[in-house]
């Protein structure tokens, strides 16, 4: 224990030593090696840490989770300057950015979830996005459509002001619906698609492919957000430069919610986990991490720092008494 003292500095990894040694004791009390009078552990006492539930590398601190008014500001500067009325051709090259950036902070897929979302993945009659895959791109290769991470499918449920206002006129889009096309008509033009890939599927020698995951050729499939010069969704190095110059000009023009630099992009799934799913709409942590695609351990080992949290909470509702 001197040694380990000396070469062991985390409090903890001297606790698990010292549990070694308390099992080999015990082992030799019990095989009657060592008389049981005799504790050669007796006087040795290691200052136990304080952990906190979810204190450790994973978890977010709740000052790089942005807030809902940071969000919408960094989506509303994207619809201006990515839009139809933009003026940048190197924004306007990725025409629903302010739409993608809702869906991470309100859905909190991840950047490949959201390059790989198709007009297919959305049930509006049901409120929610299926997914299902993820856009892959490595690199010097040409991008292509790839399991989700974990190969858990899931669905995420989405504001309705989002998914009819936003998202329903671009499906409309790549199904060659008409603008005025009903809600029942794009449902039923879905439907009709997922069921010819689901009886394409039927006919090949993989049993395991379905309607979601049947292979289309990239340039062929209908994704919700693209590249306008490619025709398929951005280049990760892309989407991030562009973030950049949206993030720059909220910072200028409306500096009351300017984005953090502090906080990266991906960090909007972060949102959409705390502040959205289990403030907002007050869902337990069992389904937040079904939203999230992840697993319960992994949501409150990034989220959920038990000592603190409560003492936050507590805090919050005392001021109020």
């Amino acid at each position: 224990m001197d040694h380990a003292s000396k070469t062991i500095h985390s409090a903890r990894g001297r606790e698990d030593m010292r549990g070694c040694l308390a099992a080999l004791r015990n082992l030799a009390w019990r095989l009657d090696w060592l008389d049981r009078r005799i504790d050669p552990l007796d006087g040795l006492e290691i200052g136990r840490a304080s952990i906190l539930h979810g204190a450790t590398a994973h978890y977010i601190d709740p000052r790089l989770r942005p807030e809902t008014r940071q969000v919408n500001a960094m989506a509303a500067a994207a619809d201006a300057l990515c839009g139809p009325e933009g003026t940048d051709a190197r924004l306007t090259r990725l025409p629903l950015f302010g739409t993608k950036i809702r869906v991470a902070g309100f859905g909190g897929l991840r950047l490949g979830e959201q390059n790989g979302l198709r007009a297919i993945d959305v049930f509006f009659e049901r409120g929610y996005v299926h997914v299902n895959g993820s856009w892959i791109t490595p690199r010097g290769q040409a991008g292509f459509r790839g399991p989700v991470k974990n190969h858990t499918l899931h669905e995420v449920p989405l504001p309705k002001s989002l998914m009819h206002d936003e998202l329903l006129p671009r499906v409309k889009e790549l199904l060659d619906l008409p603008a005025k096309a009903t809600l029942q008509q794009v449902v039923n033009a879905q439907e009709a698609e997922r069921e010819r890939r689901a009886s394409l599927a039927v006919r090949e020698k993989d049993k395991n492919l379905a309607w979601w995951n049947y292979p289309v050729p990239p340039e062929e499939d209908l994704w919700l957000f693209v590249d306008t010069a490619t025709g398929l969704p951005v280049k990760p190095e892309m989407h991030n430069e562009r973030w950049h110059r949206v993030r720059t000009w909220v910072e200028e023009n409306d500096p009351e919610n300017a984005w953090p630099r502090s906080i990266v992009y991906r960090n909007l799934r972060h949102h959409a986990a705390t502040r959205w799913f289990h403030e907002e709409l007050g869902e337990p942590w069992e389904v937040v991490a079904q939203y999230l695609g992840d697993k319960l351990t992994t949501v409150l080992n990034h989220y959920v720092r038990a000592g603190e949290d409560a003492l936050r909470d507590s805090v919050m509702r005392l001021a109020r008494l």
